[in-house]
């Protein structure tokens, strides 16, 4: 069975920026995490869209992805896959997801983010779609500063697992060690 980690990055983000090439490289290290890794390109990563992200994610891993498949998402990528997720057919579940900042809700909402606060999401299907939902916040993220509520909305909506990363703000550096310590903790092997 091959195991799979499909990123989708954050708003701006692309393959190359963040923490993803050094994640891409500590869980490819012997012995591996996962048989294939990628962070995928998604189209217009200044201005990302609904459709477009999610199209995207279809493109990449196909209409119903291998059950042995991780997703990571960071900031609006979670909320991609959570739209992707939706997509699958009833039943089918894959082994899990990894959010990082991920959010509900924003402090300042911009007038491109409004379709992704705006556009109703079927939280059970994203739950039912899901073996292990696991979600990093921060208590100083600058786009949610109400760590707490979105910890219960997190929680209620998806019943995740919420881990709180102190002074963890929006997960944008170059390393990020508490995303490798839960992808070692939690999808280390399938459940």
């Amino acid at each position: 069975m091959t195991r799979s980690l499909v990123m989708v990055p954050r708003w701006a983000g692309s393959p190359d920026t963040d923490f993803y090439p050094w994640l891409t490289a500590k869980v490819r290290t012997a012995p591996a995490l996962f048989d294939d890794v990628r962070a995928l390109a998604m189209p217009t990563p200044s201005a990302p869209t609904v459709d477009g992200w999610v199209s995207t994610v279809a493109s990449a891993v196909g209409p119903v992805p291998a059950p042995s498949t991780v997703f990571l998402g960071h900031s609006v990528g979670c909320q991609a896959l959570m739209r992707y997720l939706v997509t699958l057919p009833p039943g089918h579940t894959v082994e899990g997801a990894l959010f990082v900042a991920g959010w509900f809700e924003i402090d300042t909402p911009w007038d491109t983010l409004r379709p992704w606060l705006d556009t109703p999401l079927d939280f059970d299907r994203v739950r039912a779609a899901l073996r292990r939902c696991v979600v990093l916040l921060s208590d100083s993220d600058p786009y949610t500063s109400d760590w707490r509520r979105n910890t219960r909305l997190f929680e209620e909506r998806l019943g995740a697992e919420v881990r709180l990363i102190p002074g963890g703000r929006h997960f944008n550096n170059p390393q990020e060690p508490a995303v490798l310590e839960v992808l070692q903790e939690r999808f280390a092997s399938p459940e």
